[in-house]
């Protein structure tokens, strides 16, 4: 085989994986969204300095977070909207990857707790969303 025919190969199949992995992303987010609202947000455990970027769906009575890449269309994280409680949320002090302009929060989930960044517009939704339980749960927010 002549090297012009190896480099039309290689750059064929390299421009076959940029293609499947971009349709793998779009279709991994369709799923994952499913008819709930799915935003952007980045989650840091307590203890931990650095922010994971990952999907946030608002989805009935729970809360899930999703690894921004992976195969699994499985909740990395859920929270129960009962049980979740959020305090005051302010701007990020540095920048966050994928989220430039973020609002941070800290949230309360039993015993645990953890901070989420979101984009301004993305905190309004998610705290609307935990306000506005049917008649009967008890939410606590702040």
């Amino acid at each position: 085989m002549s090297p012009l025919i190896s480099v039309e190969v290689v750059v064929g199949v390299l421009a076959a994986m940029v293609v499947l992995a971009l349709a793998y992303i779009f279709i991994r987010r369709r799923l994952l969204a499913s008819g709930a609202p799915l935003m952007l947000c980045a989650l840091q455990p307590h203890g931990r300095g650095q922010f994971r970027l990952g999907l946030l769906r608002l989805a009935g009575s729970t809360l899930e977070w999703f690894t921004v890449t992976g195969p699994s269309l499985r909740a990395s994280r859920s929270w129960e909207r009962a049980r979740l409680e959020l305090e005051s949320p302010h701007l990020s002090e540095s920048p966050i990857a994928g989220l430039p302009e973020s609002v941070e929060v800290r949230c309360h989930y039993g015993s645990e707790s953890f901070a989420l960044a979101l984009a301004p517009a993305a905190y309004t939704a998610m705290r609307s969303w935990l306000e506005s339980s049917p008649p009967g749960f008890n939410v606590n927010v702040a």
